[in-house]
């Protein structure tokens, strides 16, 4: 009973953060759902969601439909799908309480929902570290709320102890009337009635609270105000223990040392950090605050290796909450996830295991399937053979057995011909594996579509008249002005022409500045940079898809919205280079920017991953014999990954890739297989569809580089070595950190 009424408050003050409903980014979010009585979330203790029937639309789109949502407590599970299948949408559904059905204590956070990120806090001068632990909201008003209490108690006045009292049950009955509100506006029929039956007890409530605050002081004090203010203190001290106060500057220092925060920065003023810092805070804030479901939405896209390394073991630790994650990055999801969930064709599949696993698995299914069909066609045939056979012996002899036989035959084929197994290899049985009613007594063997897989194709480029190598530094260092050491010293490395570098390393360590010194965008401070005479870079910079909506208007010249075929075009037109528009159409389109989707559809609105092919075309129109990638996989989806990374180890020039992604880099630069990269045995591997062409084409293994305090060195065992280095640091840190605690 105890526990119940602390939920209670805990609701209540996590409501009362805001007073009107949050409706701006979600009223074009439509929801519904199977509604019953009897369901789970009518228990306030449920922290699962079993939620059927469930359709989910934007606009005129429907994301899912007649769907099944189900998050078992304490599972992590890895939500994939295409972009644009409206995963961010479910997730701010899901947030935001839209969803009918959903069990009204049930705390879910949503990273961006936490009050962090780009914001800029109320104070200044606040660090770091206070601004983390700030922005968990319910312990915040807590403590606020204990502090009044506490005054209200200790009072000599019972005037101001009354007026603190009546002021915060008044912000308890305005938080009150903003969930009645919210649960109103989202229902109709009879539980709308009854919905807004409840609003109007909550607009009541409020009112009365009003009238005896605005009482205060002009009658008589109530007797037992005191023994009110105790009892609401010693509510909000039960909370404040479930919430873990005392530890939580301890837990967010721990959770920000590991996100790559010195302890100089923690302590130094929040105001200063750059909007990566900042989203770093965001993750700090979401993975500090309490919760019954996290959802993390491409939580590593601002995260170097080491971050998300130690993220991915936190994750896993972490038990009695349930996490969905959506991530780019492969390698984070299978080191994770326990199941996955797939979102496709606006319906939702569940598979126990890894995104990875599940791939195998369905190459698997689907290939025992096609063999399982091509046995029952050839069975059909046979059976339909002997029929017509029969028929004509029958008709020849005037044989009744074989007429009986020849309809016995065709009734089988009719009412009794289909899958002879079922789901589990089991022998198939009537009663068991197809129950009511259906016009067959065998169910129908059906193989699934298979999603059309993204295909991306980059023209090659000629090939230099010389065989000299393309870019060669020699004992390269720089140093900012006024810097007193050098950022980047004795840096030596050489790319030939159709090589493979890898840069890694820890944000702020130079890689970029590295990517600015090829490009020749700042000038080394000592040794000497040679390239090759011919040589022509195609950079894709971090801001490279950023860079695409800065300088231009939302309007093209003729009045018209800029698409992805117009900024082409203009592009080039502004460089003196008079493009074809059918050139223009057949490069994006070869690139995954086809038809109306290149040439109606506004700049503004096209997705990340689109954006990236457009900024991808910019640089290989005119394929250079050098592709400097920074970054390139953030804003795309798995798939369109895979694509990009089979078209990469084709390519003919030469590749400098910038990536913290580490199942990309092992298959572009250090020439693994798809399998190779993603760990599956070989034995797994079945399907002589599952390689999916990666092996044409690849070129030789290149050469990893390691970018750390100022050096750069070279990783003998690649991608796995730097690995191995981070995750041995992590290691060390825990045991000093379990030390320190002892």
């Amino acid at each position: 009973m105890v526990l119940k009424k602390v939920a209670a408050k805990k609701a209540a003050a996590a409501a009362a953060a805001s007073t009107t409903p949050s409706t701006s980014s979600t009223s074009h979010i439509k929801c519904s759902a199977q509604q019953s009585r009897f369901h789970a979330a009518t228990l306030d203790t449920t922290t699962e969601v079993d939620i059927k029937d469930l359709t989910i639309s934007v606009g005129e789109k429907d994301l899912l439909a007649s769907a099944h949502l189900r998050l078992k407590n304490g599972v992590r599970y890895g939500l994939v799908g295409r972009n644009g299948t409206g995963k961010s949408s479910i997730f701010t559904a899901l947030s935001e309480g839209l969803i009918p059905g959903l069990s009204p204590s049930l705390r879910i956070l949503l990273l961006s929902q936490v009050e962090d990120s780009t914001r800029a806090s109320e104070d200044d001068s606040i660090s770091v570290l206070e601004h983390v632990v700030r922005g968990d909201k319910q312990r915040f008003l807590a403590v606020r709320r204990q502090e009044a209490l506490l005054a209200a108690v200790e009072s000599t006045s019972l005037v101001k102890t009354e007026k603190i009292v009546y002021t915060l049950q008044l912000e308890d009955r305005r938080a009150e009337l903003v969930r009645a509100q919210l649960t109103a506006s989202r229902r109709s029929g009879t539980r709308g009635k009854e919905a807004r039956e409840e609003e109007l007890k909550a607009e009541a409530r409020v009112k009365e609270a009003e009238e005896r605050l605005e009482k205060v002081g002009n009658t008589e004090p109530d007797a037992e105000i005191v023994s009110t203010a105790t009892d609401m203190l010693n509510d909000v001290q039960a909370t404040l223990e479930l919430l873990e106060t005392s530890s939580a500057d301890a837990r967010a220092a721990t959770i920000l040392h590991g996100l790559g925060f010195s302890y100089e920065m923690m302590e130094g003023r929040y105001s200063a950090l750059s909007g990566g810092w900042r989203s770093r805070c965001s993750l700090a804030t979401a993975l500090l605050v309490q919760s019954d479901v996290v959802l993390l939405d491409e939580v590593t896209n601002f995260l170097d290796l080491e971050a998300t390394i130690w993220l991915e073991k936190f994750l896993v630790e972490q038990t009695g909450r349930t996490l969905v994650v959506v991530s780019h990055d492969q390698s984070f999801l299978s080191a994770v996830v326990e199941e996955t969930i797939i979102l496709r064709n606006s319906t939702f599949r569940y598979f126990e295991g890894t995104p990875t696993a599940f791939e195998v698995n369905e190459r698997k299914e689907r290939k025992r399937l096609l063999g399982a069909k091509e046995a029952l066609d050839k069975k059909r045939d046979h059976i339909e053979k002997s029929i017509q056979q029969g028929i004509t012996s029958a008709k020849k002899t005037g044989d009744e057995n074989r007429q009986r036989m020849v309809k016995s035959r065709q009734r089988k084929l009719d009412e009794r011909f289909g899958v002879e197994t079922s789901a589990k290899g089991t022998r198939f049985k009537l009663n068991r594996d197809l129950a009511g009613y259906h016009l067959s007594n065998r169910a129908e063997l059906a193989v699934e579509e298979r999603e059309g897989r993204v295909k991306i194709n980059i023209p090659q480029p000629e090939k230099l008249r010389t065989i000299e190598d393309l870019l060669h530094f020699d004992n390269v260092q720089f140093s900012f002005p006024k810097a007193t050491t050098p950022l980047l010293a004795d840096v030596t490395f050489t790319v030939e022409q159709g090589g493979r570098v890898a840069f890694v390393g820890a944000n702020g360590q130079g890689k970029t500045t590295l990517a600015k010194l090829i490009v020749g965008e700042l000038q080394p401070t000592k040794g000497k940079i040679v390239r090759h005479p011919l040589l022509r870079i195609g950079y894709f910079s971090q801001h490279s898809v950023e860079d695409l909506s800065l300088p231009i208007s939302s309007l093209s010249l003729n009045n018209t919205p800029v698409t992805a075929l117009s900024y082409f075009l203009d592009h080039f037109e502004a460089k003196g280079e008079k493009v074809l528009e059918q050139e223009a159409r057949a490069l994006l389109g070869s690139l995954g920017l086809q038809g109306d989707t290149a040439a109606r559809t506004p700049l503004s609105q096209l997705s990340g991953g689109q954006k990236v092919r457009l900024a991808f075309a910019l640089i290989v129109f005119h394929p250079p014999p050098l592709l400097l990638l920074d970054e390139v996989t953030t804003h795309v989806d798995a798939p369109t990954i895979k694509a990009l990374a089979l078209a990469l180890k084709s390519y003919a020039g030469a590749i400098v890739l910038i990536t913290h992604d580490r199942w990309f880099s092992r298959v572009v630069v250090e020439n693994e297989s798809f399998r190779q990269a993603s760990g599956i045995d070989a034995e797994d591997e079945e399907d002589e569809e599952s390689s999916e062409s990666e092996e044409e084409g690849g070129g030789k293994k290149g050469m990893t580089w390691r970018v750390g305090g100022g050096k750069i060195k070279l990783m003998e065992k690649g991608m796995a070595g730097y690995v191995g280095i981070v995750e041995r640091k992590l290691a060390r840190r825990k045991r000093e950190e379990e030390a320190a605690g002892k």
